[in-house]
């Protein structure tokens, strides 16, 4: 797990670009205050996350969380034929994860989270639980990825929206009618009707690791 923090890591891009928080802040299309509150640790989130990582040229989920490479890209061998017996190297970009904005009820938040590569993010948003679901699966503080036009079936985990209150639930298809169930068996199932604003699937779960 990478322990570094945000503000480690910002400095460590800097050094190796060379960027002064100044030049970084021209760079990125923010002010030098900005900057410098992530470098001095006053901060740990920012929503330029992406301007600044784009201006140092480093992966923004590397920079955001410590995730993946700190680059984006990696030295794949090959063997040349005149040179059987040595490998070279060529520069493969790749991205294996993506940032995606987090939404709340009011919309979006210009926050972002990391998604992988294997997350369809064409209909999706990403939404953090803010109330505990009734699910061990879904604690309060994860981040889900809702795929938005998905139609929900029998058991899928569902985001919906009732009476202003976002949550998640389980999707139960019974007898022609559908009924979202709150992961209490002591309560009765919700019918989904014109209360219920079913927003989408949820595709993806992430959580932080209690420290």
């Amino acid at each position: 797990m990478n322990k570094t923090t945000l503000a480690q890591r910002l400095k460590m891009a800097m050094d190796e670009g060379g960027f002064t928080q100044a030049s970084l802040a021209q760079a990125a299309g923010i002010s030098q205050p900005s900057v410098w509150k992530i470098a001095s640790g006053r901060t740990q989130e920012s929503v330029k996350i992406i301007d600044i990582a784009k201006a140092l040229g480093v992966r923004p989920e590397w920079l955001a969380d410590g995730t993946g490479d700190m680059k984006p890209y990696k030295q794949v061998p090959w063997y040349d034929e005149d040179r059987k017996s040595r490998p070279a190297y060529d520069t493969v970009y790749y991205d294996p994860s993506r940032m995606l904005e987090i939404w709340d009820e009011t919309g979006p938040t210009q926050m972002y989270t990391v998604v992988p590569d294997v997350v369809d993010t064409k209909n999706a948003r990403a939404y953090r639980l803010k109330f505990p679901t009734g699910f061990p699966e879904l604690p309060d503080g994860s981040v889900i990825v809702v795929d938005t036009e998905e139609q929900p079936g029998n058991q899928d985990f569902v985001f919906a929206e009732i009476k202003g209150v976002l949550s998640a639930y389980k999707f139960i298809s019974r007898a022609g009618s559908n009924y979202l169930d709150v992961g209490d068996s002591r309560l009765p199932l919700i019918v989904v009707n014109e209360d219920v604003k079913i927003i989408g699937v949820i595709v993806y779960m992430a959580r932080s690791l209690k420290r």
